[in-house]
């Protein structure tokens, strides 16, 4: 992983964080995941900004975690550092002091939802869809997806994503509550750009506070859940069933769980 996997750029109130892994659709390994978090910090830190938008390179917004023999958690630490990294990233976006919007292009699965669901508006191409396959490699859902899923959707929602594995197009995502608006794909930098310098004459200290003020009330519950993943997740990577669902993956074909 290089730091060109994830850029910055600034153009006036907005700066831009891209994920620019698109050979691999924006997946992301530990070292990635790290880089993430840092450059949102970067970002909305800089002078100026009011707002930062979050996308993705080529015709993936964000595959998740890496999978590839490159890049896949093999369990143990190696798998639990890469869903605390997960979980910081997902934190920067919500902790950062200016909002965050993102521009999902393709695409969004795994912990690229819960990327997703962490920002304060998500603007979505018509040809992207959302999906958190995680039961299907033996692992759980993480960066926070068991609060922000069913806050945002609702449990029942909830549940056909994370028991069922359901891909949800954008046209029903915006139907749940899971997106804000869903665009032509060729319209939707320029809409989410829009939205995004529509701060630009906001003050820095009232969107810190109102944004801080909106996330107050769930933010311990939040990180609760992402303590339990990360237990969750830490002992089913140590297991048979992920190694039998990584195997799965890479070969394509069925995983044989047992009964």
């Amino acid at each position: 992983m290089t730091d060109d996997a994830v850029l910055v750029t600034t153009d006036g109130p907005v700066a831009t964080v891209t994920l620019s892994r698109p050979d691999r659709l924006n997946a992301l390994d530990l070292a990635g995941m790290r880089l993430l978090g840092s450059r949102l910090h970067e970002a909305a830190g800089r002078p100026g900004v009011r707002c930062v938008l979050l996308t993705g390179k080529g015709r993936a917004f964000c595959a998740g975690a890496d999978v590839s023999p490159a890049g896949a958690a093999t369990g143990g630490a190696d798998g639990r550092a890469i869903v605390a990294a997960a979980n910081d990233a997902v934190l920067a976006v919500i902790r950062a002091d200016v909002p965050v919007v993102a521009a999902v292009n393709g695409p969004a699965v795994g912990v690229g939802v819960s990327f997703a669901l962490a920002c304060d508006a998500v603007v979505a191409a018509d040809t992207s869809w959302f999906q958190l396959p995680f039961v299907n490699i033996g692992l759980v859902p993480d960066g926070g997806a068991s609060h922000l899923l069913p806050a945002a959707i609702g449990r029942m929602r909830a549940n056909r994503m994370a028991l069922f594995a359901e891909r949800v197009p954008a046209p029903t995502a915006l139907a749940w509550g899971l997106v804000s608006d869903v665009v032509p794909a060729a319209d939707l930098l320029d809409t989410a750009r829009t939205l995004a310098a529509g701060t630009a004459g906001a003050s820095r200290e009232a969107l810190r506070r109102a944004k801080l003020a909106l996330r107050r009330a769930a933010a311990d519950e939040l990180e609760a859940a992402m303590r339990r993943e990360l237990e969750d997740q830490g002992e089913l990577l140590d297991g048979p069933d992920y190694a039998e669902g990584l195997a799965a993956l890479r070969e394509r074909r069925p995983p044989a769980y047992p009964a």
